[in-house]
């Protein structure tokens, strides 16, 4: 990649392969420092932050060779994968101002939810809980008075996963790497403004040649996950609770009825809590003596029949229980300023944090999971939760308001290293939700987080598919949904409708995992009934048999970054929400909306083949039918892997 500092009297440009990434002139300065002034407050996992920072233009003085000169700092510019703009000597928050053009779109920054798009927004450096109590509530009154759902701007949402790197339509990346809070303004049609308050250590630009290279550049940037083990391939990771002899009842049913299970997902394996919000996990990772009272042998009896048992941690012990109070004993939990325990609240329950920061506090939570989850014969787990460190506590080690992002990274490195060290890396896995700049060189897989049991737009299924296509432009090139979503409040639970287009979905992503919700009995499960298991174990066999193609989906993303969930402007115009590409092959329109039974779709080329129909569709557009139990999923003709798909088509027609 060719970069160009060009001098003028005015001030200096920062060319990139021809193109002004940087303009700055006394009448347009393209830098600004200001002294901090920032106030920040969690509530529960959520944040109240305040911002008085007042900034100034930026002195510039002179360039000499590769380095910029300031009166406040000075730039060095480097070829560093791309082009790397190293920040020196500053103290102050910067605004940073990269040229626009008013048709440019912006893509990535982590999990978003409401927007791929976000020419036009705002978006927060800060990590924090999705869904507030304030939208939650909001929700659940509009729902029981039959009003339509309040659509919240879109700095009003938050999310779980957060990374300071975005993809331009120009064709190119930054990334930003700083631990601080910070806002990325896409609002101006002239320039992007990034605004960091504390840290701001480099900025990295790489060009490609399409948007596809352009992404697979960043997620290579980034670093790759590890392989995923081939067994997450043959079927359905079933989400079910509820104790041993309710799992082996349960399950029998789905595997009589041919369900492809490759594994068993029950996250009260460390037993249960009722409160209001529903059956929650107890937060103390030892096995439950009631519920599952032979795990060890169970989970080996499982295995035996290539099924996996996976469970769940996060990291966090509840107040008063047995791992807790050790943990207080030893001094392991992060504190108030007054050297007290911090405590905050989940739901109805308190609870400490581990402080990761102690290297004892690390090495015992470690040896924890070692011995509770992977000597229990586990080869997974959901590894929950990340975002609550405040910024006013006192760790071991370190400033909370820069570790604060950090904090899910240094979770997740904690449980790669569970993996490694029990000679489990590409043999079992974990997924997690929360993360930040550093997490897919930490992490095994991600998961979209808690979406609501219904179809709608910012918080239901169609945002569990927004948010994939979001990650894919941010250098994380493999996530997936819970089937069914989690949240079940007043007035919303699942419907069999909901699961079956769910399903369908996520068949066709890499991981097919069910979640029975935090009100089990109130939502539709695979094992409700014969409907239920009869389209479970269709659509687990239809995913099992796409194993040998997501394996070459899934080398292709090894070898070039290639995400495998694919926004279609990786390969069409224009980019869509409500719908992707699995590798290059395969179309997939999921159906996002309660009762619709057919699609519009535009075909840019000749010869789709509907895999469920076997009709082949030229170019052009044509509204396809679509009831329960045949979405609109595509291949072309021409694909090398168009006799796999052929006999996915026989096996569709004779079931």
């Amino acid at each position: 990649m060719i970069w160009l500092i060009k001098v003028s009297d005015n001030g200096f440009d920062l060319l990139v392969e021809d193109q002004i990434l940087i303009r700055h002139t006394r009448k347009n300065p393209a830098f600004y420092v200001g002294q901090k002034d920032l106030k920040i407050a969690m509530d529960k996992g959520v944040f109240d932050i305040k911002d008085d920072t007042i900034y100034h233009p930026a002195v510039f003085q002179k360039v000499e060779e590769n380095t910029i000169y300031f009166k406040e700092f000075t730039i060095q510019v480097k070829s560093k994968d791309g082009m790397q703009l190293q920040f020196h000597g500053l103290k102050q928050s910067i605004k940073v101002r990269l040229e626009a053009s008013k048709n440019e779109e912006i893509y990535g920054m982590g999990e978003h939810f409401t927007s791929l798009n976000l020419r036009g927004h705002t978006v927060k450096n800060w990590i924090e809980e999705h869904i507030t109590r304030k939208q939650i509530y909001n929700k659940i009154i509009r729902r029981l008075l039959h009003i339509k759902p309040k659509k919240w701007t879109f700095e009003e949402y938050k999310t779980y996963f957060i990374t300071p790197s975005f993809i331009s339509s120009k064709q190119y990346f930054c990334h930003v790497e700083t631990p601080s809070y910070g806002l990325f303004n896409f609002r101006n049609d002239k320039y992007h403004e990034i605004t960091i308050l504390d840290s701001l250590h480099s900025i990295t630009i790489k060009t490609a040649d399409s948007l596809l290279d352009t992404a697979g550049a960043l997620c290579q940037y980034k670093g790759l996950f590890p392989p995923l083990p081939e067994w997450v391939y043959d079927g359905l990771i079933l989400g079910i609770q509820g104790g041993s002899s309710f799992v082996k009842e349960q399950t029998k049913k789905l595997l009589e009825e041919g369900t492809k299970i490759t594994g068993i997902w029950a996250q009260d394996w460390c037993g249960e809590l009722y409160t209001y919000f529903g059956k929650q996990v107890r937060w103390n990772w030892e096995k439950d003596e009631n519920l599952y009272p032979n795990l060890k042998e169970e989970i080996k009896t499982w295995s035996q029949k290539n099924i996996q048992f996976l469970g769940y941690i996060n990291p966090y012990l509840k107040e008063e229980e047995k791992l807790f109070e050790q943990a207080k004993t030893k001094d392991y939990l992060v504190k108030n300023k007054d050297g007290s325990i911090f405590l905050t609240q989940a739901t109805s329950f308190k609870f400490g944090i581990i402080d990761l920061t102690n290297p004892k506090a690390y090495e015992w939570f470690k040896d924890l999971m070692k011995k509770n989850l992977v000597g229990l014969g586990m080869m997974g787990w959901m590894a929950d939760f990340g975002e609550y460190l405040p910024t006013d506590c006192i760790l071991y080690e370190g400033d909370p308001l820069h570790l604060h992002n950090q904090w899910p990274d240094l979770w997740i490195k904690l449980n790669k290293e569970v993996l490694e060290e029990s000679g489990l890396q590409s043999k079992g896995l974990f997924f997690n939700r929360a993360g930040y700049s550093d997490n897919v060189e930490h992490s095994t897989l991600i998961w979209n987080g808690d979406q609501h049991v219904d179809f709608t737009d910012d918080f239901g299924m169609k945002s569990a598919l927004r948010a994939s296509l979001s990650l894919s432009f941010s250098g994380v090139g493999l996530s997936h949904s819970d089937v069914g979503g989690y949240t079940t409040v007043p007035g919303i639970k699942r419907s069999k409708e909901l699961y079956l287009r769910w399903l369908e979905m996520n068949t066709f992503t890499p991981i097919l995992r069910s979640h029975e919700g935090n009100k089990p009995k109130a939502n539709i499960q695979p094992y409700t009934d014969a409907e239920t298991r009869k389209a479970t174990a269709f659509f687990s066999t239809i995913h099992a048999m796409l194993k040998p193609y997501f394996q070459v989906v899934e080398k292709e993303y090894r070898t070039k970054g290639y995400p495998m969930i694919r926004p279609t402007i990786f390969h069409q115009e224009p980019y869509k929400e409500d719908a992707f590409f699995i590798g290059q092959d395969l179309l997939v329109y999921p159906i996002l909306n309660k009762k619709q039974r057919t699609q519009k779709i535009v075909f840019h080329d000749q010869g789709w083949t509907h895999i469920f129909t076997g009709k082949v569709y030229e170019k052009g557009e044509h509204l396809i039918d679509a009831p329960i139990g045949m979405p609109p999923v595509f291949y072309q003709e021409k694909s090398e892997h168009a006799g796999l798909f052929k006999d996915l088509t026989s096996y569709i027609q004779k079931n």
